[in-house]
């Protein structure tokens, strides 16, 4: 079995491809710039590659769409010449975009459905909601018990009130095995838990967690965001408890900063 995984060098593509290479199957990453290895028939590509920052992609829109739809339909079109399953991450954020990032999001998804419909493209959709765990150095959840194991002031953008699905990145790692081992059918799912937490009700849990107090102060919003972001259907049912989650954040900060 051949599986590419783009975005490979990435936070969650990464945690996919560390998971993956230990299985009895070829995998190849792909990360924006590399080249493609040649005469290679690929059962899977796992399209993680893309640009995400929200707030960055209202700089830089061309750019955001030459590395995210652009880049898509790239490897869609290599799915369609190999007969690959293609498995691809949109956003909670595609429903109603309002950013260069999320309409990207939205649009290949668009195309994805298109090829389905075209060339019977056999595909996955998982949109992903606040992905977090242990590597990433942005989001929610790293800034704020960053700030609490550092003692510095963090930034709550609007009145914290605005709610989001923290997704462990290793439940979207057990969701691509169960794709790849045959568990799934085609379709669409979502990736998140299915419960909201407000930002102040996050920066609680991780006050709890890390017993330490989050200094914070306030900042109106650098571009439109949606107030509520929440799975409705989620495909894991027993997704990683959120302080189980924060308590591996933490532990990574500590190692990578020698806090300890």
């Amino acid at each position: 079995m051949n599986i590419l995984i783009t975005g490979h060098k990435g936070f969650i593509g990464s945690h996919i491809f560390q998971e993956l290479t230990k299985n009895n199957a070829n995998v190849y990453g792909y990360d924006i710039g590399d080249s493609l290895p040649e005469n290679v028939k690929f059962d899977f590509i796992i399209h993680m590659a893309a640009r995400g920052l929200i707030r960055e992609s209202v700089k830089y829109p061309y750019e955001y769409f030459e590395d995210d739809l652009a880049l898509t339909l790239k490897f869609l079109e290599l799915a369609r010449k190999n007969d690959s399953v293609f498995i691809f991450p949109s956003s909670g954020s595609a429903s109603n975009p309002t950013n260069p990032y999320s309409l990207s999001k939205k649009q290949a998804v668009e195309w994805i459905n298109l090829y389905r419909k075209l060339y019977g493209l056999k595909a996955y959709v998982l949109t992903l909601y606040n992905i977090y765990g242990e590597g990433s150095r942005k989001g929610a959840v790293y800034l704020f018990t960053r700030a609490a194991l550092k003692g510095e002031t963090a930034v709550v953008y609007g009145d914290g009130s605005h709610v989001r699905d923290y997704f462990y990145v290793g439940d979207v790692v057990r969701v691509i095995k169960m794709i790849i081992d045959g568990k799934l059918s085609e379709g669409d799912y979502e990736c998140g838990t299915g419960k909201g937490t407000s930002v102040l009700e996050l920066i609680k849990i991780i006050e709890k967690v890390t017993e330490r107090k989050i200094n914070y102060i306030h900042k109106e919003y650098p571009v439109e965001e949606a107030e509520y972001l929440v799975a409705k259907n989620p495909i894991l049912k027993d997704p990683t408890p959120l302080e189980i989650g924060i308590k591996k954040v933490m532990e990574f900060i500590i190692k990578d900063e020698s806090l300890g």
